[in-house]
């Protein structure tokens, strides 16, 4: 993933890769994503593991 990751003193807000991640859309800016089942039988914390 490029960019910076995230700060763990002062995270952002939502999803903690939101500022990285090709994917992100509003949602992921202000709601933190919960573990579900993701492509290929995995677990992932993603709102579009699909996308």
């Amino acid at each position: 993933m490029r960019g910076e990751p995230p700060s763990p003193v002062n995270p952002p807000s939502g999803c903690r890769f939101h500022p990285r991640c090709p994917k992100a859309r509003d949602r992921c800016r202000t709601e933190a994503p919960a573990l579900s089942g993701g492509p290929q039988g995995r677990v992932v914390s993603c709102h579009y593991p699909s996308a």
